[in-house]
């Protein structure tokens, strides 16, 4: 399709609109739309840093100067004229014979279409990047698809976890995001237990002692060390959850739905395979939920 305002060039820049009931399309070509002052087109131009002789420059080489090449062929007309008066013939040079149209072989690209086929982004004032610079935007690309990654697998666990979400608070979270303190003088009971955590079998410890001598807090020590990587390597991925018994309870509302509840819960642990679950205060276990006919928490639990 040739332009609709000069009708020489191929039309580039297309506009539809209406005029009473009937629609219309006009193309136009670049050297038009610029004279038109289309806005998109001196926004492309000024964008690209393309000056107006540039952007005369190659418009005329890349789609011709229709006014030009009739008085090419008219100049061309009026040599063949005289020359066959004269009886005069071009004579033949060998040398140019690589020469096409005043091009040669080796010559260098226009700045026009340097800027026009720049790959690299840049505007034609803007200083490219070192190498420096390249690294650490590539380490803060590659930290923050870490950071997506993750915030993705939390999601993916958050919405697998229903009861351990609902039921349990996560104090290996709480550690990392350092919601807890420091536990001071407790380190030989924290060695114990996570010595007895490391075992194949038999790894259920039980902490007993008078009310508040530190029994959570030795569970929150080692929340700790998990969280700094201060373990065994048994127990590096593991994430320590406290248990709710208060939570787990409420709300049942008719037979079996809190043994349904204390199953869900044991089922998740178990397919997760890296919860270690504390029951703080386990001595309300028994007896809990027990009803005729029915099996009570510390039943369900027993290892």
């Amino acid at each position: 399709m040739m332009c609709s305002r000069c009708r020489k060039r191929p039309a580039v820049v297309f506009m539809s609109g209406m005029s009473g009931t009937q629609k219309f399309e006009n193309g136009y070509c670049l050297k038009c739309a610029k004279e038109l002052g289309i806005p998109q087109v001196d926004n492309y131009l000024k964008q690209m840093g393309i000056s107006d002789i540039d952007f005369e420059n190659a418009s005329n080489m890349l789609f011709g100067n229709p006014d030009a090449d009739n008085d090419d062929e008219e100049d061309i007309e009026d040599a063949e004229i005289i020359d066959e008066e004269d009886g005069d013939e071009f004579p033949e040079d060998d040398d140019d014979e690589d020469a096409v149209d005043g091009f040669k072989e080796g010559g260098t690209m226009p700045a026009f279409f340097q800027r026009f086929f720049d790959m690299s982004g840049r505007t034609p004032n803007e200083v490219p990047a070192s190498e420096e610079d390249i690294k650490k935007e590539n380490e803060r690309e590659k930290a923050d698809r870490k950071k997506r990654a993750e915030e993705k697998k939390k999601a993916a666990q958050a919405k697998k976890r229903k009861f351990l979400n609902t039921f349990c608070t996560n104090i290996t979270d709480k550690a990392k995001n350092g919601k807890l303190d420091r536990i001071i003088g407790r380190d030989k009971e924290i060695e114990r237990v996570i010595q007895i955590l490391s075992r194949r079998s038999k790894n259920n410890p039980c902490l007993i002692g008078e009310p508040g001598v530190g029994k959570t807090a030795i569970a929150e020590g080692i929340a700790q060390r998990i969280a700094d990587g201060n373990v065994p390597f048994r127990l590096q991925d593991k994430e320590l959850y406290l248990l709710d018994l208060t939570a787990l309870v409420a709300g049942t509302q008719f037979r079996g739905q809190f043994e349904s509840r204390v199953k869900g819960l044991v089922e998740e642990v178990k397919a997760e395979g890296n919860i270690i679950l504390f029951i703080d205060e386990v001595h309300s276990l028994v007896g809990t939920g027990d009803a005729e006919g029915s099996m009570n928490a510390a039943n369900i639990l027993k290892p």
